[in-house]
């Protein structure tokens, strides 16, 4: 008999996928080949993944009323998620950096003294961390996932010394927490001049990309564990004014880099990246860029600003006491999730995806 060559349809495989039992394992079949990774990142493919897999992927917002931090989860069905939730963790938490394995770094603050924690809202898990050098003054965090089975994770904290803030220069001090060994280590840090501050952050493929307000990049390769600084495009740099309300993100796995554009219009720039001796450079793929026409959404949604994207065509929007699932293309949609009445605005937003296993948070002997 002749052998013949099956193919499974483009149905087959979606359904298949959408049914997988773990994160791990949607992450490896990104890497089969590109059709699969196409599919994994369509606008349908996650609201259904989560519902059969019972999986969570949304959004964590928090603001801070008379000094007190409060906090919920955002999803896609328009409802919030009271299960998750960082309430049963010790009093007035600060979440300061989430990641797409189930884990939020947070800080508690009790008088002058500070404890650091990493918790897994879904299990309900928390776990107190020796503190860093909280001498210095805390600019940005970021965790990072680096593997399951052992769990291994990692919390990247930039700092500098407050009174540096007056020289023409300062550091940005990199310390990292390594579950693993269970202490923080310092790299070497990076100097910069004392007007370029950081305004936005974002972590992808355990990279930490960090943007200022000087149109540059400061980034933290887990893997060379090197603290380097890049600029933005040449043609953001050259035409900075036209590139207005600069936000960088993930999408589809890589870094993006959103505007408004001069019209108005809500921008996101995807990046690839070549890398020449363990740096990065930007080449910009004209047909890549997806412009978001915001002159209808407006018309449903008071102010409202872009801080990520859910999932390749759905972009989640601060807007009004209310965050926004906004599906763009030819049948525009939006989801509307308003906010708890704790919370007045959205004030940090922290993108999260967790299943509902439990996990080893402390230190593995």
């Amino acid at each position: 008999m002749d052998s013949q060559e099956y193919t499974l349809s483009d149905d087959i495989v979606f359904d298949v996928l959408t049914q997988l039992k773990s994160l791990e394992t949607l992450d490896t079949c990104k890497l089969v080949c590109k059709g699969w990774e196409e599919m994994i990142y369509e606008s349908t493919f996650m609201p259904l993944f989560c519902r059969r897999s019972r999986m969570l992927a949304g959004f964590f917002i928090q603001d801070i009323i008379e000094h007190k931090f409060f906090s919920m989860f955002a999803t896609i069905d328009g409802t919030t998620s009271p299960d998750v939730s960082i309430a049963r963790f010790p009093d007035d938490m600060k979440i300061l950096a989430s990641c797409n394995h189930g884990i939020l770094c947070c800080v508690k603050r009790s008088g002058k003294n500070y404890r650091y924690y990493v918790c897994k809202p879904t299990t309900q898990q928390w776990q107190s961390l020796p503190n860093p050098k909280l001498r210095y003054e805390t600019v940005s965090i970021a965790v990072m996932v680096l593997g399951l089975d052992p769990f291994r994770y990692k919390i990247v904290r930039l700092s500098r010394r407050a009174e540096e803030l007056f020289k023409e220069y300062y550091t940005y001090r990199c310390e990292i927490f390594d579950s693993k060994v269970w202490r923080w280590t310092e790299v070497e840090g990076i100097t910069v001049r004392y007007t370029e501050l950081i305004i936005d952050s974002v972590t992808v493929n355990n990279v930490v990309y960090w943007l200022t307000n000087e149109d540059n990049v400061i980034a933290f390769h887990e893997a060379n564990k090197l603290l380097y600084k890049l600029s933005l495009p040449e043609k953001v740099m050259q035409k900075s004014d036209l590139y207005e309300c600069k936000r960088l993100v993930e999408y589809k796995g890589r870094l993006g880099l959103t505007f408004l554009t001069k019209e108005g219009k809500m921008a996101l720039w995807p990046m690839r990246d070549r890398r020449t001796n363990g740096m990065m450079e930007w080449i910009r793929e004209e047909k890549e860029v997806i412009v978001i026409d915001t002159e209808n959404l407006q018309k449903y949604v008071q102010y409202p600003s872009l801080v990520g994207f859910y999932n390749a065509g759905i972009a989640f929007l601060k807007g009004f006491q209310e965050v926004v699932f906004y599906k763009f293309g030819e049948r525009d949609s939006l989801s509307r999730v308003e906010l708890d009445h704790k919370l007045r605005d959205a004030r940090d937003v922290f993108q999260f995806r967790s299943d509902l296993e439990p996990v080893r948070l402390e230190r593995v002997s």
